[in-house]
């Protein structure tokens, strides 16, 4: 009797342990995460990053990423409006990033996915970029000797775009990016980032009384700097220009300056 009391006692604390380590393993990942159905999560690992929502000029590399002139360099890419779901993946001591990111590109393959661009190593250009610059999660960045990336169209009748960025830092940790991308979506009013990625200049639909900005364009500032967000910062600049003429007009601005 005594005996069956101490097993059943066991088994209890083992159900205990068993829900509390369950338990410790959902609160790793960052609140308000999830896996993307099309991605099988690694194996033990953690959501450490995880962002949603709709931007414009999402940058969807198809080449080497490299810095010319300091500037940033893609010489093939996509740049889509749309819905865009980023999710950072901690590796499980027990997971190998490079197995993990062949055996995701085999698996996205077999459902149909067609592979539109996959690198390794130096061929990726350099990690710092992917991760400060495209991606900005700096637990990204390690040896560029140590990426691995790969992008693909997911099958359907719905155009997604999906990437998977995998690199091992100094430090040995591992880490993968997930990137799904659905074009299309609503977008807001202003989208001056693409008229400035193709035009190299674009101008803001903002209005100035005297040395302030008018109360009809404070609303549009919110729109404009969630539109400018996908860029990164150090590659544009925000001049205002002010005519010394009464009623000038903004090139007369421009020639005053």
């Amino acid at each position: 009797m005594v005996f069956g009391e101490a097993f059943l006692i066991m088994k209890i604390w083992i159900l205990l342990g068993s829900i509390m380590l369950s338990q410790l393993s959902l609160a790793a990942d960052v609140p308000g995460s999830s896996d993307l159905p099309e991605v099988e999560r690694p194996s033990g690992s953690d959501i450490i990053r995880y962002a949603e929502g709709t931007r414009s000029a999402i940058r969807f590399p198809l080449e080497r990423v490299e810095r010319v002139n300091n500037r940033l360099v893609i010489d093939d890419e996509l740049d889509i409006e749309g819905h865009v779901i980023d999710i950072t993946y901690e590796l499980g001591p027990r997971e190998d990033y490079a197995i993990y990111m062949n055996k995701l590109e085999s698996g996205l393959r077999q459902t149909g996915a067609e592979i539109l661009f996959s690198c390794e190593s130096r061929g990726c250009g350099v990690s710092g970029l992917w991760a400060n610059s495209l991606f900005k999660v700096r637990e990204l960045y390690g040896p560029n000797g140590n990426q691995i990336y790969f992008a693909v169209k997911l099958a359907g009748d719905t155009p997604r775009y999906l990437s998977a960025y995998g690199i091992e830092r100094g430090n040995r940790r591992q880490y993968v990016h997930v990137r799904l991308v659905a074009p299309g979506i609503e977008q807001p009013g202003f989208q001056g980032a693409q008229i400035l990625l193709a035009d190299g200049r674009v101008i803001l639909p903002v209005s100035f009384a005297g040395n302030r900005v008018s109360p009809e364009s404070r609303a549009k500032i919110a729109d404009i700097a969630a539109d400018l967000q996908s860029l990164n910062p150090e590659d544009f600049a925000v001049v205002a220009y002010r005519a010394v003429t009464p009623s000038g007009t903004l090139n007369d601005a421009i020639d005053q300056s």
